[in-house]
């Protein structure tokens, strides 16, 4: 069995952390507040950025699954460049093999938004500062060490609820888009998956999309969630009502090696998390 670093072992990261431990593999997980770690999991609680070089073990495989501290390039710096700093000089110089690295990144590095079709044969087009950020990230890795970004498109699940927040509100929906989402289930399967098959020497590729495969228009999945919630629709122009904006994200690796999304659209992924927002915001 293999040794795994987590090196962002919050909600993503405790998910494949549970997934990889109950295969026999010894999970190492770092986060930066909390004491809180999966059973099995040897647990660090510090900032990847300050912690002793020492105290990261020889490994095979890495996950790097950071969350910013903000929505600004600094943020996005500091949680996604500045600790793929950390791992490279950590580890480009192990000894024997080199440690797989998966990165996970975001679909917000394909800037198009003309409703075109994206997948993983798509160029990038980070027009965002920080898109921009995790590509520089994504090469960085890339660059240093055997490594994947895995790009996934909006993540929800349980205890997620700004979006349910926001249809709540009843503030005004604004222009339509298309909308890309996948529930978090599905994405700890999805990196759970690309860990094993790089432990079985599977050759993988540079890059990897998690999606749920069911592009749609916001207002609809805000339509079905008012309704849902008891809600009228906060549109003030139904003229809006076909997307102006956005792209429709369709992902195949995954689904060549057997991944199949426990929820493959919006409406079986939110039935959950509106029970649990319902009581807990009646």
């Amino acid at each position: 069995m293999a040794k795994v670093l987590i090196a962002g072992c919050g909600d993503l990261g405790s998910g494949v952390a549970e997934q990889l431990v109950s295969l026999g593999h010894q999970v190492v997980g770092i986060r930066r507040q909390g004491q809180e770690f999966p059973q099995g999991v040897e647990g660090i609680t510090a900032d990847l950025l300050s912690l002793d070089p020492s105290r990261l073990p020889d490994v095979q495989v890495i996950f790097l699954i950071m969350t910013p501290q903000g929505r600004t390039e600094q943020a996005y710096r500091l949680a996604y460049l500045d600790t793929a700093k950390v791992l490279v000089r950590r580890y480009q110089d192990q000894a024997g093999s080199k440690p797989q690295v998966f990165f996970v990144s975001s679909t917000s590095v394909y800037g198009q938004s003309d409703g075109a079709w994206i997948d993983e044969s798509s160029s990038v087009m980070p027009l965002s500062a920080t898109a921009k950020v995790l590509v520089e990230a994504e090469q960085l890795l890339a660059e240093a060490l055997p490594s994947v970004a895995v790009r996934c498109s909006g993540i929800y699940g349980p205890g997620r609820f700004r979006l349910l927040d926001k249809v709540q509100s009843a503030v005004d929906w604004s222009h339509n888009s298309w909308t890309n989402r996948v529930h978090r289930d599905d994405v700890v399967a999805g990196l759970s998956l690309l860990a094993q098959r790089a432990l079985q020497g599977v050759s993988l590729p540079p890059h990897v999309i998690i999606t749920d495969q069911t592009p749609v228009s916001m207002w609809e999945v805000k339509l079905w969630l008012a309704t849902q919630l008891g809600v009228p629709p906060a549109v003030s122009d139904i003229a809006h009502f076909t997307p102006s904006s956005g792209k429709r994200i369709y992902a195949q690796y995954l689904l060549s090696q057997g991944w199949q999304p426990q929820h493959p659209s919006y409406v079986s992924g939110y039935q959950q998390i509106l029970g649990d927002y319902l009581t807990l915001r009646p």
